[in-house]
């Protein structure tokens, strides 16, 4: 992989994690990283920067360059890495500014092609808001439909939250946008979940989350909506031991 393209790696990590990620690879001040930065990968401290601000719409620390459409190399870096934890993404990145090769997937530098229909990251801090407005939402206005408001986010059940009365269920899933366009992404699991209970099944929209949230309602997607189905390959961190080494052990 190109030097370039190893380096919009770190610009993301840079994005994605703030201030923790300037700490923990050693620097004091964002002009401290951006100048070191471009001396070990060669590449402008400008052009660092900016990489990070086109990432930052989908995390929320800054508004970023949120007036224009991602490059997909900034969707495909986001589709690959956002299942990493910080520690994980950290590694990479320290190899990467050592000068390290580092075998990632390819990935598509097409440097003037945007996304039109943009995917945003929706378990990030956008994602995190558009959830904490869903639910005081509800709390005063019992929409989109009544009953009592139970969290599964954390059950990985293909829905966020579940309404529950005596008489039904219906099932939230919550998207978040950073500014008052983009598009959605839905995983698998949400979409068979919306294939399976259509009306019972809602996705809310919580648009313009970093300055005026609105909010608004899909009932049944599956009927209403066409989405693209894309096949990602994800980075994974992994340790391999060959068969000779092992076979050299003897304890």
């Amino acid at each position: 992989m190109k030097n370039k393209e190893q380096a919009i790696v770190v610009s993301y990590y840079l994005s994605r994690f703030n201030d923790d990620a300037v700490n923990n690879l050693g620097y004091k001040t964002w002009k401290d990283a951006f100048d070191d930065l471009s001396d070990k990968l060669q590449i402008n401290k400008h052009t660092i920067k900016n990489w990070r601000d086109e990432f930052d719409p989908f995390h929320g620390h800054r508004a970023g360059w949120h007036q224009r459409q991602p490059r997909k190399t900034i969707s495909n870096i986001i589709s690959q890495f956002e299942q990493l934890e910080e520690f994980d993404i950290r590694q990479i990145a320290v190899e990467i500014i050592n000068g390290n090769k580092i075998d990632l997937p390819e990935i598509d530098n097409s440097e003037n092609e945007v996304i039109t229909n943009p995917i945003f990251i929706l378990r990030g801090p956008t994602g995190k808001k558009a959830e904490q407005f869903f639910i005081e939402y509800h709390r005063l206005n019992n929409l989109p439909v009544a009953g009592e408001l139970i969290d599964s986010r954390d059950l990985g059940c293909g829905y966020d939250f579940e309404i529950k009365s005596k008489s039904y269920q219906h099932f939230i899933e919550v998207k978040g946008l950073a500014s008052n366009i983009g598009g959605l992404l839905f995983t698998n699991k949400e979409w068979e979940t919306a294939k399976r209970e259509r009306s019972r099944y809602t996705v809310c929209i919580v648009s313009n989350i970093n300055d005026s949230p609105e909010i608004s309602f899909i009932n049944d997607p599956f009927s209403k909506l066409n989405p693209k189905k894309n096949i990602i390959q994800t980075v994974q961190v992994q340790w391999s031991v060959s068969n000779n080494e092992l076979q050299g052990i003897n304890d």
